[in-house]
């Protein structure tokens, strides 16, 4: 991505208020917008190669992109910032589930612009404001996006950002809540793509991040973007010193949750635990 991406964000007000959660796409809207502010512009430009790579990535294991997803890449490099946003709920108001949605229109789209990219059709820039639009939509959709599997119990994955050397403090929460009776699966010293890769082989709903310093704020956001596309369903948390240091933390990141306290976290969790609980149950229904 180039210095000259300029994320506009859509106008939400005329999107389809049962399609679309529209607190969820504000919040991802704003926290991609204030991102070149913070980050450099190879960690922006990173983060549009992420969302684009991992939804083509699981649109090849679909049908290959047809003409709605030629229309909907189309739409999402467009002048008009909302013209993606109202293509996908346009389709889900006249009857397409949101799971057709995801895997099939938005990977083929991610998939097609990924091609374009490639052979230089598109520029960086214009791949950056797609891949911000597409993330936006899935972010506005993840409430109505259901796993394959919702995991039984109180199961939670805890993770040191990837490069982060301090590690002590997430190992002593996870005893702390295993004590609690949580199953905590705590993983460290894992590269980017090695945790991604176990990570959608683990039936998860909550995942508890853990870092340190500035300097691996880019890490952090990176790893929350892949996981807000692979896994849309999960609700993510973030603790550490960097919780102490960064005062808009929750609003680059677009995390569910921020704190460094031990009770506030537990609070939370268990709030997410029964949230999600409801949800599997629902979906069982």
């Amino acid at each position: 991505m180039t210095k000259d991406f300029q994320y506009t964000p859509a106008n939400l007000s005329n999107a389809p208020g049962r399609a679309l959660d529209r607190e969820a796409a504000r919040r991802a809207s704003a926290s991609l917008q204030s991102l070149p502010k913070f980050l450099p512009a190879s960690s922006v430009s990173n983060l549009a190669q992420e969302v684009i790579s991992r939804l083509a990535a699981r649109s090849q294991a679909c049908d290959k992109p047809n003409h709605q997803a030629e229309q909907l890449a189309d739409a999402l490099v467009s002048r008009d910032a909302a013209a993606g946003l109202l293509q996908v709920t346009r389709m889900i108001a006249s009857g397409t589930d949101v799971e057709t949605v995801y895997l099939k229109y938005l990977t083929g789209a991610a998939r097609i612009l990924g091609e374009r990219w490639t052979d230089d059709a598109l520029t960086s820039a214009q791949v950056a404001i797609a891949a911000a639009r597409i993330y936006a939509i899935m972010r506005g959709l993840s409430s109505r996006i259901e796993p394959d599997v919702w995991p039984d119990g109180r199961h939670a994955v805890f993770v040191p950002v990837p490069g982060e050397h301090h590690t002590l403090g997430v190992s002593m929460a996870a005893d702390l809540f295993r004590r609690d009776g949580w199953l905590i699966d705590l993983k460290v010293g894992r590269s980017h793509d090695e945790l991604l890769k176990e990570l959608a082989e683990t039936d998860y709903a909550i995942l508890a991040l853990s870092t340190s310093t500035p300097a691996m704020l880019p890490e952090l956001i990176l790893l929350i973007t892949a996981v807000r596309v692979t896994h849309p369903h999960v609700r993510i948390l973030i603790a550490g010193n960097l919780v102490e240091v960064e005062p808009k933390l929750q609003e680059l990141t677009d995390a569910d949750f921020v704190s460094n306290s031990f009770e506030e976290l537990r609070t939370v969790m268990n709030e997410f635990h029964e949230a999600v609980a409801a949800r599997a149950g629902a979906a069982l229904r």
